[in-house]
This record gives structure tokens, sequence and C-alpha cells, in this order.
């Protein structure tokens, strides 16, 4: 049964900048191929009336995001505001993409 997952990974030649991949899969490590190291992942909730894509919690396969990493994002969501939840009944914090490359 697939489920909103995302990871945030790296790739060899730029250990730094964490992209953020995303989709409906049943494991977290289904997004993994053709990417480097992975930096933490969890669950989306993705809002496209409210423009607002919410992350929660913390992969069982790779543990909680390291959004220090979280700098590069796919382009079809510029213009959504990120909130990180560490649960999904827990109050979440937006998060500042002013340095993110749309990609």
């Amino acid at each position: 049964m697939s489920h909103p997952k995302f990871i945030l990974v790296s790739d060899p030649k730029t250990p730094l900048a964490g992209t953020f991949v995303y989709g409906m899969v049943d494991q977290h490590r289904d997004l993994v191929q053709g990417y480097g190291k992975v930096h933490g992942g969890g669950w989306y909730l993705k809002d496209d009336s409210k423009k607002t894509m919410t992350l929660y919690g913390s992969s069982g396969d790779y543990g909680e995001p390291r959004l220090a990493f979280l700098n590069r994002i796919p382009r079809e969501l510029k213009g959504y505001t990120f909130i990180f939840s560490p649960g999904w009944n827990l109050p979440g914090n937006e998060l500042d993409l002013a340095e993110v490359e749309w990609i």
C-alpha cells in the first residue's frame, strides 16, 4: 500500500545539497533510486488549495529529516509554504526557504 513519503538526498558531487524527493510509495527506500546519501525523511501532507506542504515525523528506514540539508526542491512546489511537525498532532514550524534552489 502506497503512502505519501519524502526523503532528503544528496548527490556525491554535491554532498551538502539536499534534494527533496517525495511520492506515493510503500517504503522510503523506494524513493532513493539514483541518488546518493539519504539525510532522513518522513511523511507529507500536500494541500494544493492552501499551497502548503506539511512534513511530518521520521522515516523508519532513514530517521528524522536533517532539515539543514533541505536546499533543493522540485520547481512544481515553488510558492508552497513548507511546514515541519515532529508528529501528526503536534504544532509545526514554517521552514525558511529563502536559500532554496528550485530545480
